[in-house]
């Protein structure tokens, strides 16, 4: 029997292909494991493009020449800007903190898992929390989400929010990861404030990979150039808006946005940021 026609348009379904099953309980209840990619943040590439634990130096080389080979043609504005990052080992110092970031997040993860009994000995971890926001999974087949302790509601009135922030938001806080927002997945209003200020204070109090004069890449900067250095990429490619003016910079024109202020959009979603009204700089 033919089905009825209706109508209706289906929902735009994301595709993550990275799960990994484990179980079920019955037909329609599966377990599985899969990747998680933390939203909101950008933390060091403890591995990238073949630089690694072992092989941090691969692009120290690469990247001091940077500027005057594969990235010749960038804006001068933005050259300038890079100039003090990309020397000096830039590929090893980076990998360096990618390697401090991982261990600082192992640490806070099992400080904040664990649990006491009544008697002060320890009881089985705390569960995870996940939030997942407008987009469910990147571009790798991840799950995009804000991860936390999965605290009862005992601990919930017990504990104040701001002493259980989530995993993103803390990694901030304490100077090992960047923000890095990307259109939809905006917080609302209040987190935004928080996200602004974790980094802010990170940055100006220099905590953890802000520390010292080293200049180290962003982890989004140390990315692109990697794959502009191996015809991957042609520079930064997402347009950069400024939380705090409103203005709309062009994709080699991010550097200008302090980087807690900075809000990117994809070339597609360009029209979607002027319709939010980003005042497009020429």
């Amino acid at each position: 029997m033919p089905l009825f026609s209706f109508q209706y348009t289906p929902e735009h379904l994301a595709f993550g292909d990275k799960p990994v099953w484990m179980s079920a309980t019955d037909g329609d209840t599966p377990t599985l494991q899969f990747p998680i990619r933390m939203l909101g943040m950008d933390a060091p590439e403890l591995h990238y493009q073949g630089a690694t634990e072992t092989t941090p130096g691969k692009y120290d080389d690469a990247l001091n020449a940077f500027l005057t080979k594969e990235g010749k043609h960038l804006e001068a504005g933005l050259k300038q800007y890079l100039a003090k990052k990309v020397i000096n080992k830039a590929s090893t110092r980076h990998i360096a903190a990618g390697k401090a970031s991982f261990d600082h997040f192992q640490e806070l993860v099992k400080k904040r898992l664990a649990r006491k009994g009544k008697n002060g000995k320890p009881i089985s971890d705390r569960h995870i929390f996940a939030m997942v926001s407008n987009e469910v999974f990147d571009k790798y087949g991840r799950m995009l989400a804000y991860v936390n302790a999965s605290y009862d509601k005992k601990e919930r009135d017990a504990i104040p929010a701001g002493k259980r922030p989530t995993f993103n938001l803390q990694m901030m806080q304490e100077g090992h990861a960047v923000s890095l927002l990307i259109y939809p997945n905006i917080p609302k209003p209040r987190d935004l404030e928080l996200v602004h200020s974790a980094v802010h204070k990170a940055r100006t109090t220099n905590k953890g990979f802000w520390k010292g004069p080293d200049h180290l890449l962003l982890p989004y900067e140390f990315r692109w150039a990697v794959d502009t250095i191996n015809g991957k990429r042609n520079g930064p490619d997402r347009y950069c808006a400024d939380l705090s003016s409103g203005k709309l910079y062009q994709p080699q024109q991010y550097y200008k946005v302090l980087p807690e202020n900075r809000l990117f959009f994809k070339l597609t979603d360009l029209v979607k940021a002027l319709s939010m009204g980003f005042q497009l700089v020429p």
